[in-house]
């Protein structure tokens, strides 16, 4: 199974806009993939449900740019790929549900 490549080796795509992964996003709605948060803070296990093969997805940012990275052979020849698509849909949710839950525990208590 493809596991983790060294960092030296592995390319990153810069995120834009939901628009520049809509062939991809429309290739993980055909699949059967499965989306797990890792013990790093922003990568994801992306598992292919009908293959078992694994892939993992990190994100982050740099200079204010926002940036993905995935260790399929798509995504280290630098093109958008599904397993990408599918982990940043889970991480925006998963971030926006991380900053509301922030916001509500800084709201004063009802006496």
């Amino acid at each position: 199974m493809p596991t983790t490549s060294k960092p030296e080796t592995r390319t990153v795509i810069e995120l834009i806009s939901a628009d520049q992964l809509a062939k991809a996003t429309e290739r993980a709605k055909a699949g059967n993939l499965f989306v797990q948060p890792t013990s790093f803070l922003r990568q994801y296990r992306v598992v292919n449900r009908d293959n078992g093969n694994q892939y993992y997805v990190d994100f982050f940012v740099r200079n204010g740019k926002r940036y993905g990275q995935c260790t399929c052979k798509a995504g280290m020849n630098n093109r958008q790929c599904k397993h990408l698509s599918v982990a940043a849909g889970y991480h925006v949710m998963r971030m926006a549900a991380k900053r509301e839950a922030e916001r509500i525990a800084l709201m004063p208590q009802a006496a």
